[in-house]
Formats: C-alpha cells, structure tokens, sequence
C-alpha cells in the first residue's frame, strides 16, 4: 500500500498546470452528475 501511495504522489507531483486544470475539471463534471439526483425526491 505504501508503494501504491508512493506512486501516486510521483505522478502528482510530476503533474503540469494544464493536467491539474483537467483533473479539476473532471471532478466537477462528476460532482454535479452525483449531486444531480439530491434535489429531484418528487420523482421517487
């Protein structure tokens, strides 16, 4: 687990502006499609 951590803080820490501006953007897109369904209870 501690290699697997190790990694992953090299690829991070490798990662240019651009990559960073993608993942952030990634993790946006997928936030608003999990907290889409939170508000529409009346469909249930």
């Amino acid at each position: 687990m501690d290699q697997f951590y190790r990694v992953i803080m090299r690829y991070l820490d490798r990662m240019g502006p651009q990559e960073w501006l993608m993942v952030l953007a990634a993790m946006i897109v997928v936030g608003l499609y999990c907290m889409r369904g939170f508000g529409s209870r009346s469909q249930y």
